[in-house]
């Protein structure tokens, strides 16, 4: 047990602090905050394709840029719908075909729903 703690704990923390990095990079280095607002459309279908990934790290990006007030809501509900963590990797183990086919729909279903919220200014 205690192995398997500090083994998360480390990734957890990895994820992060290279999450509040890559914020760091994007605001105060970068100065991309003005052009992540501009291209709120394109953030929004970066943050679907990115929920892809079926690990819960990369998430954690958006949840940060949504914390500083880089990305609207709409970009986060994107992310947190299409993004299901760990829990699709045993059903890649058994079906690829039935893995994708179920990515797929959550990512048109997270662009949809993002979509409504962004254009009621969410």
């Amino acid at each position: 047990m205690l192995i398997f703690l500090k083994k998360h704990l480390a990734r957890i923390f990895l994820w992060t602090l290279s999450a509040l990095f890559i914020i760091h990079l994007l605001v105060d280095v970068l100065h991309l905050d003005a052009l992540i607002h501009n291209s709120r459309w394109i953030v929004l279908v970066i943050a679907g394709l990115v929920g892809l990934i079926p690990e819960s790290g990369p998430h954690l990006l958006f949840v940060m840029m949504f914390a500083k007030g880089m990305v609207p809501l709409s970009v986060l509900v994107t992310s947190s719908i299409v993004q299901d963590g760990h829990a699709m990797l045993p059903l890649l183990a058994q079906s690829r075909k039935d893995f994708v086919l179920i990515k797929c729909i959550n990512l048109i279903i997270g662009l949809i729903v993002g979509s409504i919220l962004m254009i009621f200014g969410y």
